[in-house]
């Protein structure tokens, strides 16, 4: 999100007890991985209770799973046609756990290593960060046996010494300041099954348009957009970010090390302003193009003095600078004074039409809140961040998605409304 958003509902998590129990001689052994996707959610699933993030991953339910003496907080299964084709557990992140100092956080870093290792029965060979396929410094164990195979990845800023306490220089610098991230562990039945996609492993351009789909109601959209679901964390941005890396093949960009460097938080997000600044930076790290189709501070600046005009003949409040100047204002008048005009809604549009027709998703910025939407969303007021993947032209209609998991995945709203709560509009393109 960009601003405070209202958590999931936790009730969508809430857990029977789950048969499966503790699952971890299953994998030591290698009996998780066998058996077909009946046989295994019988055997280890029966009971549990789940989110479907897409139709090939769940999100279950804390304590739906457990790990031997790993901790974890999310877990994410991802199905495929033959089973469990890997498992995605967060041990820490910032956005669901909060700041930690860094003993807390290198105590749980060292604790989850022993535990993979017994999983395991083999040491971990340790590996070198690969910041091209993440984008942040990490530290990563991999461990290989005959049941299976994990990696566990720690991501954090400063630098680690001994008695885990971050170095102390007489003159500081950036490295020095040490701020936990997350310490994720994937686990599968083999290397490949685990491995991270990175900038190298980037879709061709012809793999991209070959996902624009048309249909005889005049709708056109891009298919096969990876749904990365952020949970009861203020990820928004990061989130939507890591979907378009996906969509072009850099699946290890996920949103965990983007919010790293988004400086994203579980209850501020990120500002319209700060966020811009984030994604440009980002993108410096990838082989892509960020583009600005439509600037905040440019929008806003636009905006105040045409409503403030109108606000005063029907006697409404004027927006300001100093306030949030599309959360507060009248919708209906918000909506005259952006989309009043036909043209207005037609040159909006086509600049969507232009990227979705060359295969680029469009990020969407914008304000929640001031026109119903169906179906109905888990953030009831502020700042959000979406992808458009599509449009109607005949219809004057954009198909979007939102990061919020099964049921997110392909929506569509009236034109006029999404112009008018509109904060910015941005695309990343590969280079």
């Amino acid at each position: 999100m960009i601003k405070p958003i209202s958590l999931l509902v936790a009730a969508a998590l809430s857990s029977l007890a789950c048969f499966a129990g503790d699952v971890s001689k299953a994998l030591g052994s290698g009996d998780f991985w066998n058996g077909s996707t009946t046989e295994v959610k019988n055997r280890y699933f029966v009971g549990c209770r789940y989110t479907e993030v897409d139709a090939q991953t769940w999100r279950m339910a804390p304590g739906s799973l457990t790990f031997g003496n790993l901790k974890t907080g999310e877990v994410l299964v991802n199905w495929n046609d033959d089973g469990v084709g890997s498992l995605r557990l967060m041990v820490y992140n910032k956005g669901d756990d909060g700041v930690v100092e860094a003993d807390d956080y290198f105590e749980q870093l060292d604790a989850a290593v022993a535990a993979l290792t017994e999983i395991a029965g083999a040491e971990p060979k340790k590996e070198r960060a690969d910041v091209k396929k993440t984008g942040v410094k990490t530290e990563s164990w991999v461990w290989s046996w005959d049941g299976g195979a994990a990696r566990l990845d720690a991501g954090y800023s400063g630098k680690r010494s001994k008695g885990n306490r971050p170095v102390r220089r007489k003159k500081k610098t950036a490295d020095d300041e040490f701020e936990a991230e997350f310490i994720r562990v994937d686990l599968g039945p083999d290397a490949e099954a685990i491995a991270l996609g990175g900038a190298r492993d980037k879709v061709s351009r012809k793999d991209i348009k070959g996902s624009i789909q048309k249909d005889e109601e005049g709708n056109v959209w891009l298919d096969g957009v990876p749904m990365v679901d952020q949970g009861q964390k203020g990820y928004c941005v990061p989130a939507t970010l890591a979907r378009v890396f996906a969509f072009y093949g850099m699946d290890g960009v996920d949103q965990h090390a983007l919010a790293a460097l988004c400086d994203s938080s579980a209850d501020g997000g990120t500002s319209n302003i700060d966020m811009e600044a984030a994604m440009d930076a980002i993108c410096k790290k990838f082989p892509v193009k960020f583009t600005v189709l439509e600037n905040y501070n440019t929008t806003i600046r636009e905006l105040i003095p045409l409503y403030n005009k109108l606000a005063a003949r029907k006697g409404k409040p004027s927006l300001s600078l100093m306030a949030d100047p599309i959360g507060t204002a009248d919708p209906a008048l918000l909506r005259a004074v952006r989309a009043g005009k036909k043209s207005q809604v037609k040159k909006w549009l086509s600049a969507i039409k232009k990227n979705i027709d060359n295969g680029c998703p469009v990020i969407w910025s914008t304000t929640l809140g001031l026109y119903p939407e169906t179906p109905a969303i888990p953030q009831a007021r502020g700042g959000h961040m979406r992808l458009i993947i599509g449009y109607n032209m005949k219809e004057q209609t954009i198909i979007y998605t939102d990061s919020w998991g099964g049921g997110h995945e392909k929506k569509s709203m009236k034109a006029e409304n999404a112009l008018s709560m509109t904060n910015g509009r941005y695309t990343i393109r590969l280079r």
